[in-house]
C-alpha cells in the first residue's frame, strides 16, 4: 500500500476519517451501527497511527487487520493482523499441521482430519473477506485524500 500524497493531506484525511480510540486496537470490538460518515477506528501513538476498520455487528466475526502508519513516513502503511488474528491464524495451523503428522506417522489415527482442513480453510476465507473489505475501505480513504 502506497499513497502519493502529502504527508499533511494523508494526516488530515486520517484523522477526519477516523473515531479515536482509548482502547488497543488489538482487543477492541470494532463493530458499530452508527458511523457517522467516519471509517476507521483510530489510536494515537507516539510514532504511529493505528487504525482499524468499523465494522457492522455481522461482520465483526471477522479478524481485525489494522493499518500502521508511521509519522515519520505517511507514504507507506503497514498492514497487519490483530492480536487475535495472528493467535487464532496460529492455534488453527498447528492444530492442522499436528493432525496431518499424526496421520502420517500413525496411519489407524481416527483423529478427524476433515475438521481441521475445514476449521483451516473457514478462517482462511473469513481472513480473505476482511482483507476484502479492508482494502475496499482503504480506497475509500485515497479517494477522500484527493478530494
Amino acid at each position: 500500500m502506497n499513497l502519493n500524497f502529502s504527508s499533511a493531506k494523508i494526516d488530515e484525511a486520517v484523522r477526519q476519517n477516523s473515531k479515536r480510540s482509548s482502547m488497543i486496537l488489538d482487543l477492541a470490538n470494532t463493530a458499530s451501527l452508527h458511523t457517522d460518515g467516519k471509517l476507521f477506528f483510530g489510536r494515537e501513538f507516539k510514532n504511529r497511527i493505528e487504525l482499524a476498520r468499523i465494522k457492522t455487528p455481522i461482520t465483526s466475526i471477522l479478524p481485525t487487520f489494522i493499518i500502521v502508519f508511521k509519522k515519520n513516513n505517511l507514504q507507506n502503511p503497514k498492514l497487519r493482523l490483530s492480536f487475535l488474528g495472528y493467535f487464532w491464524f496460529s492455534v488453527l495451523t498447528l492444530i492442522f499441521l499436528l493432525a496431518i503428522i499424526k496421520k502420517i506417522m500413525d496411519p489407524d489415527f481416527q483423529g478427524d482430519l476433515g475438521l481441521a482442513i475445514f476449521s483451516v480453510l473457514f478462517f482462511y476465507s473469513l481472513f480473505a473477506i476482511e482483507l476484502y473489505f479492508t482494502k475496499k475501505i482503504f480506497e475509500r480513504l485515497k479517494l477522500r485524500i484527493r478530494e
